[in-house]
């Protein structure tokens, strides 16, 4: 209360040692609705250290080849074993091709150190991805819409990266019709299991897998 303007917050993250949160937040005080952004901020438990690590002054704000031809967002954060974040933004400047001539950029998983310092992509598909989190192995688990060369709607499935960019692999469903699509990947404790909202193209349930 008090600390942030009137807003909204999306995907809290929890840290490894559980004294601090990754979040989401958009400022509702800009009056242009078409222009308001999520960034990442974090906050102590204790209501304490709250602070904006992208979007800020210290942010370059560098889209694709210095590109900003899409409005930068950045939101669903997870917190990495080395000390940094992951993140989905629209960095990459690019557009989904299936919604004629609606403003509809893409978005795709980035990271950042602990400070918000050094952003960079990490994966570089052509359609969405999102819900990034860390597996037990270290590797972050996010959902991809696979859409090259195959069905429009149907492939959104689970896949695998290391926090340095390395080793991009299927995870789960990548020719599994149905669901269409599993997001929200969290890993079970002691489990090689994980669980997932199971989806049809906007629609969801939940799901073990």
């Amino acid at each position: 209360k008090g600390k942030l303007p009137a807003g909204s917050v999306l995907h809290p993250d929890l840290s490894f040692d559980a004294r601090r949160v990754l979040f989401s937040f958009c400022d509702h005080t800009e009056p242009d609705p078409d222009l308001r952004q999520f960034f990442i901020y974090e906050i102590g438990i204790d209501g304490t250290g709250l602070r904006q690590l992208t979007g800020s002054s210290r942010d370059p704000m560098a889209g694709w080849n210095g590109r900003q031809t899409a409005l930068i967002e950045d939101y669903d954060p997870c917190y990495l074993p080395d000390g940094g974040f992951a993140f989905i933004s629209t960095r990459n400047q690019t557009f989904g091709r299936c919604h004629g001539g609606r403003y509809t950029p893409v978005y795709m998983l980035f990271r950042a150190d602990g400070d918000g310092s050094h952003i960079r992509q990490l994966s570089f598909g052509e359609a969405n991805e999102w819900d990034p989190s860390v597996l037990h192995d270290g590797r972050i688990v996010y959902t991809r819409w696979d859409y090259i060369n195959r069905h429009d709607t149907i492939y959104q499935s689970l896949w695998t990266i290391l926090p340095d960019g390395t080793g991009t692999a299927h995870f789960y469903g990548n020719y599994t019709r149905n669901p269409c699509s599993i997001a929200e990947a969290r890993a079970i404790p002691n489990s090689t299991k994980v669980v997932g909202t199971a989806t049809a193209h906007e629609a969801g349930l939940l799901v073990d897998v």
